[in-house]
């Protein structure tokens, strides 16, 4: 029984210390006119190799609306996009899927601080942080 405990106390623990190496997801909160509310959770931390692609994940919330919600994102690595034109998110849809491209000569960077931003029914959410990596090519 000792045995088994030990084992669990190190397997959480290599989640909690693994867990803490990337950068927490952000939630930024706005209230407008008649009670609407709109919040942005950002990805955390989004890795993506040097002329490739990787696909995250935005998070929103609606308080009495259902406009659909557009997504700005701004501080991204040079040579670094997403790729999607339409960053908005339907009204009966509460997260977008978007895909980070990478050119084959973006520099390597570690940990690139960006942001995004929500916009709908009136309101525009103050910036959520994220981090983005490029790493090197294979």
């Amino acid at each position: 029984m000792k045995w088994l405990s030990f084992a669990a106390t190190i397997a959480l623990s290599a989640v909690l210390v693994t867990g803490g190496s990337g950068c927490k997801k952000e939630t930024q909160t706005k209230e407008g006119e008649g009670g609407k509310k709109l919040s942005v959770t950002s990805p955390g931390t989004v890795k993506v190799k040097q002329g490739d692609s990787e696909t995250f994940t935005v998070k929103i919330s609606r308080e009495k609306f259902t406009d659909p919600v557009t997504l700005e994102f701004s501080g991204l690595p040079e040579k670094v996009k997403v790729v999607e034109s339409d960053h908005t998110i339907a009204k009966d849809k509460d997260e977008g899927k978007f895909t980070l491209k990478a050119d084959a000569d973006a520099a390597v960077v570690d940990g690139k601080e960006a942001t995004v931003t929500a916009k709908g029914g009136g309101i525009t959410t103050e910036a959520a942080k994220f981090k983005v990596s490029v790493t090197k090519a294979k």
